[in-house]
């Protein structure tokens, strides 16, 4: 749960194989993984990068289903001009 307000929010969903329960427990678990070899931080990295600007990240899977993870943040400030975001 987040405090309320006006939230900008980013929804990913594939339709994989989705993930057990153990291991959508583990997800933000720094050096975590499911592959044979791997050393990133990556979701945990995310999840306190998200926290640290007020945001929530969550995380939805069913086997057979595929995943969707939701990513929210706070509105923050002027809404930006197209023209603005075009000459980034």
């Amino acid at each position: 749960m987040h405090a309320a307000g006006d939230y900008i929010t980013t929804e990913i969903h594939d339709q994989g194989e989705g993930m057990p329960a153990e291991v959508k427990a583990q997800l933000f678990t720094p050096f975590f993984t499911t592959k044979p070899k791997g050393v990133g931080l990556g979701l945990s990295v995310s999840q306190r990068i998200i926290e640290g600007h007020r945001g929530v990240i969550r995380v939805a899977s069913q086997q057979g289903a595929g995943t969707t993870v939701r990513i929210e943040l706070p509105r923050v400030g002027e809404k930006a001009d197209e023209q603005d975001l075009a000459g980034r």
